[in-house]
């Protein structure tokens, strides 16, 4: 095991869009075309009729024309990322006010109309939902890990935060009807309840749901639930807990909002999927299903292939799903659906494992690595607790090599389990690319460096340089390495033995940015290799997948 320092370099972004790398052109086809968000989360009606949408991963709050689908920015990057959205009522001293809760940043913040973005509240992990009282009282939940709190917020910001409720099985997407009670799912205890803000009782309305997550009322009293790891909505008698079942759809949905009394949507419920990266219309009086609006892939960043020739398949880590796409005809299939306890892989290789193909997954906002059956997403070991793996190996003989980003080292892990450190002193390791089972290249995001490791002694040193933010990595039928570099949003070609690097595609629709304390390498941005060359490559701005194919 050594140690070793970079040296950053500036990088000049060329002003080309199809170039000779290395003697080689590139042909640029798109496989899967963009999509409308990065995942819909929290729904809310603004004061306009509009239906607003809360965009995590985009950091995007969109204003969505429910009869068209057509959608534009309420809120743009980097401040609107929300996980729940409400608006202040009419006749109350914020009418029309906006806010919402930015969950991977622990922040609350609040729009007025016209006005800006403005942070009311900050360190609270795992903010969640947010909610009004019909007489303007804002209420907001932490759900995560030992957080799991119902607090009042002033919005004003005169007076502290004020704790409502401490409670177990945490308390999601809630509502606070007219009659004064808060109604909300406790997702880990699978049950609805009814809770009186002014006695803290409770009452269990429903119980026996897979993992509830949101629910909404409409102006006849009655009760919608939410069910994201069953993919159901649910309609329930809130007096006598009967359930009747109004639709199904994949698992992996956030959030609803119901159209208002007098608007042309009135008791329409509308549907947030992260799964299905769209919005879902349910007519209540006749329980049919629209499609608002939706894309083939939500956040798309590691990237794989498995197979050879009309029989490749390309992986795809999309955040909240393990994709497969037939690059063929661009058929899009879910390996392993988004659930309450998902891995959300951000990076997939391939390799073999106990005598047959695999794909291995690992994912930084969870800490874990899984090694998985592409066919069935059956996980055949699971890895966990590092320290923000990015990328992700696997050597002939079963052992993993991990990029642990926050930890700044290259592990390997044993097919027994034992983990030892290969190398260290990274900045922040990010992508892994390995030619053999002797030399491992990693790029490090921070340094702006690319480095090969000797598996065998540890050593390691400097190839490439002067990129500005290098992530995914392939290597090329030359030996070369074909690099991501998120910030200049291009590809290059490396040749590691000169250090000389050309480019292979630039003005890519790649790189999305988010606040801090989240890192600047948000979403991955992976790359693979496929038959004749081909390198695939996902755009994780607009959600895309194109193949860039040697023409010569």
């Amino acid at each position: 095991m050594k140690t070793f320092q970079t040296v950053v370099l500036s990088l000049l972004c060329l002003p080309v869009v199809l170039v000779s790398a290395m003697g080689a052109e590139y042909e640029m086809k798109t496989i899967i075309e963009p999509g409308p968000f990065h995942g819909v989360h929290g729904l809310a009606f603004g004061p306009d009729g509009a239906l607003y949408a809360g965009d995590i991963m985009g950091s995007i709050i969109h204003r969505v024309d429910i009869a068209s689908g057509a959608h534009e920015p309420a809120v743009s990057a980097p401040f609107g990322m929300a996980d729940d959205i409400g608006f202040a009522p009419k006749g109350t001293p914020f009418e029309g006010t906006l806010v919402w809760t930015s969950v991977a940043l622990g922040q609350l913040y609040a729009q007025p109309p016209g006005g800006k973005p403005r942070l009311i509240a900050d360190k609270m992990p795992s903010i969640n939902t947010v909610g009004f009282a019909p007489d303007g009282r804002l209420y907001v939940t932490q759900t995560g890990g030992r957080h799991k709190t119902l607090w009042q917020v002033d919005l004003s910001g005169d007076t502290p935060l004020e704790q409502v409720w401490d409670g177990t099985g945490g308390l999601n997407g809630f509502t606070i009807a007219d009659d004064g009670y808060l109604y909300g799912p406790q997702a880990d205890l699978g049950r609805v309840i009814r809770f009186d803000l002014e006695t803290k009782e409770i009452e269990v309305v429903a119980d026996g749901f897979e993992w509830p997550t949101a629910v909404e009322i409409d102006d006849r009293g009655l009760l919608y639930v939410l069910d994201f790891d069953g993919g159901t909505v649910t309609r329930v008698n809130k007096e006598t807990g009967e359930k009747t079942q109004l639709a199904s759809l994949e698992s992996g949905l956030d959030n609803m909002a119901i159209g208002p009394p007098g608007h042309v949507h009135a008791n329409k419920l509308y549907v947030s999927s992260i799964g299905g990266n769209g919005i879902y219309e349910i007519d209540t009086a006749t329980d049919t299903l629209r499609t608002v609006v939706a894309g083939d892939l939500t956040a798309p960043g590691g990237v794989a292939t498995l197979g050879t020739g009309t029989d490749t398949r390309i992986y795809i880590a999309d955040m909240f799903s393990l994709r497969e796409i037939n690059p063929a005809d661009g058929n899009v299939r879910t390996v392993t659906p988004v659930s309450g306890s998902s891995a959300y892989p951000t990076t997939v290789t391939h390799g073999r494992f106990e005598g047959r193909d695999v794909v291995v997954t690992a994912s930084w906002f969870t800490g874990r690595v899984q090694i998985l059956d592409p066919e069935t997403g059956t996980v055949l070991r699971n890895e966990s607790r590092f320290s923000g793996p990015r990328g992700i190996a696997m050597l002939t003989d079963g052992s993993l090599l991990v990029a642990e980003s926050t930890g700044q080292r290259i592990i390997r892990v044993n097919a027994d389990g034992e983990r030892t450190t290969v190398a260290e002193g990274f900045a922040f390791p990010s992508g892994l690319a390995l030619a053999g089972d002797t030399i491992a290249y990693v790029s490090d995001s921070t340094s702006g460096t690319v480095s090969s490791i000797d598996l065998t002694t540890g050593a390691a040193r400097v190839v490439g340089e002067g990129f500005k933010m290098p992530e995914g990595m392939a290597i090329l039928p030359n030996g070369n390495l074909a690099i991501v570099d998120s910030v200049a949003k291009a590809v290059y070609e490396l040749d590691t033995k000169s250090g000389l690097r050309t480019p292979i595609h630039v003005d890519a629709d790649i790189g999305l940015t988010v606040l801090p304390p989240q890192p600047d390498a948000w979403i991955f941005n992976g790359i693979a290799i496929g038959p004749n060359g081909t390198l695939y490559l996902p755009l994780d701005i607009n959600t895309s997948l194109v193949a860039l194919t040697p023409t010569r």
